[in-house]
């Protein structure tokens, strides 16, 4: 591999459940070699998309090499790193790549725990007003969910057929000429596009939802109510690095928070329902609720449980916008000299699911907008997410009023 090789990056998450485990620093070099050769796995002969469907769980985060397709592809637990995190890996990574530290990096002399990034937790203000109060906010907070009584999801057949073991997923790309239609017009509403592609995601699933029910006789009934967990990076809260932090301390590890939400979109027109969407993802958390930081920890360990317990009949699509990686991810790393380079070709974010739910990311690259949904090829056919992201693409131009829309579109 030279430095002028053109890569694509592929970070993905395997969902597990709340086992922990430690990992001890290697006191040799002999164990430093070992680590490396089981965390950083040259797979000539194989495609991502292969490993991908039958990528199985590793105990330690995991970089594979496919050297035909020249791409990078990194695995591990979504506890572990976050999406904001792996992007930031991805830069720190192509840094180092195209200018070398000039200290020893294989050196084991028992000072790398003091490297390891520190907890969210231990970065914010988790204090109770009172004892137990942070529970019984929790408890607030989750009520929505509880409450709910007609939920908007993808219906799917019963009883559940077991889990596959294997991975699918399907991306659409939309155009550069679509991407700026969608980014105008959110501006010229004042919307933001993870909020629009948000209230799309809704009305998509309403409207699978209402053909499913049916086509299987129930008739056209549909739900009224979206449930979802926002995630929120939590890098913003934290205090500002001082003489004896290391530098970019926060930049890696998994520094991001949920919070629930649910909305309403009967009876609200399309931007209603995107602005609504927004002032929940941009609010200022502690501004917003003085007592979010204590009820975090005890929610999370509510939800635990639900999680964790199978099967999982969860049906309602799962959301996660990573941005504009550009402004994370470089297309191109240089030396010191602006000479030779590592070009980055293209970038791909997934999820395994282990369960009957889709899993939807959302990216901008290189001015393209990118719709990915991971599922459970045991619940869904391919044909039916594709119908599912046309759909979302579909709601999200009409309900922004981009029209001229035409097969190029797409290209």
């Amino acid at each position: 591999m030279t430095s002028r090789d053109k890569v694509k990056c592929h970070p993905s998450w395997a969902q597990t459940g709340p086992n922990t485990y430690s990992q001890p620093s290697p006191s040799s070099s002999a164990e430093l070699e070992a680590w490396l050769a089981a965390t950083f796995i040259v797979t000539p002969g194989k495609t991502s998309a292969e490993h991908w469907k039958n990528m199985i769980k590793t105990r330690q985060m995991t970089l594979y090499f496919f050297p035909e397709e020249r791409q990078l592809f990194i695995q591990g637990e979504h506890h572990i790193l976050d999406g904001r995190g792996v992007m930031n890996f991805w830069d720190r990574f192509f840094r180092a790549l195209a200018l070398p530290a000039k200290e020893d990096m294989m050196k084991t002399d028992g000072s790398e725990i003091s490297r390891l990034p520190p907890r969210s937790d231990d970065l914010l203000d988790m204090a109770e007003n009172k004892p137990g109060r942070g529970e019984q906010h929790a408890l607030e907070l989750l009520a929505p969910l509880v409450t709910m009584n007609a939920p908007i999801c993808v219906p799917v057949p019963h009883p559940l057929p077991p889990c596959s073991s294997r991975n699918a997923t399907l991306e659409l790309r939309l155009s550069s000429h679509t991407t700026e239609s969608i980014i105008a017009a959110c501006k010229a509403q004042h919307l933001s596009v993870t909020a629009a592609w948000h209230a799309s995601v809704v009305l998509a699933t309403q409207s699978i939802q209402a053909k499913r029910n049916s086509a299987s006789g129930a008739g056209a009934r549909v739900g009224t109510q979206f449930a979802c967990f926002g995630n929120f990076d939590l890098r913003r809260y934290f205090p500002a690095s001082d003489a004896t932090s290391l530098p970019d301390a926060y930049a890696l590890s998994n520094h991001h928070g949920v919070l629930p939400y649910v909305v309403t979109p009967d009876g609200k027109t399309f931007s209603q329902v995107a602005r609504e969407l927004a002032s929940f993802y941009q609010q200022d958390l502690p501004k917003a609720d003085a007592e979010v930081w204590s009820a975090l920890g005890p929610m999370i360990r509510m939800l635990v449980p639900e999680f964790t317990r199978t099967p999982l009949e969860e049906t309602t699509p799962a959301l996660s916008s990573l941005g504009v990686v550009d402004n994370f991810i470089n297309s191109l790393y240089v030396d010191a000299e602006g000479k030779g380079g590592w070009r980055i070709e293209d970038v791909w974010f997934g999820d395994t699911v282990t369960g009957p739910w889709l899993e939807c990311f959302m990216w901008a690259w290189q001015g393209r907008l990118s719709v990915n949904t991971c599922y459970n090829p045991a619940y869904y056919t391919h044909a039916e997410v594709d119908e599912f992201n046309q759909l979302v693409q579909e709601k999200m131009l009409e309900g922004l009023g981009v029209v001229g829309r035409g097969p190029w579109w797409k290209l």
